[in-house]
């Protein structure tokens, strides 16, 4: 998983969101957007498996919440 660059992207866009309560009536969220490339034989659940992680360790606030979005799709028009 990258930033975006103008270097050649992976096989596949994701986009995650996910809250996670940090004190009374407050709320921790955080999105996480790139791409990814995905072996041969991965499913939908390794790449979700994989962003979450990612995301958790950019984002440590966030680690263990709920996700709120998730979208992962070809990175082609």
């Amino acid at each position: 998983m990258t930033q975006q660059t103008d270097a050649p992207q992976g096989s596949h866009h994701f986009v995650l969101t996910v809250q996670k309560p940090i004190g009374p009536g407050a709320y921790a969220i955080a999105d996480f957007s790139g791409w990814i490339n995905l072996p041969s034989g991965s499913t939908r659940h390794d790449a979700f498996k994989a962003i979450r992680e990612e995301h958790a360790r950019r984002n440590p606030d966030t680690e263990g919440g709920t996700v709120l979005f998730f979208s992962l799709e070809r990175n082609q028009l």
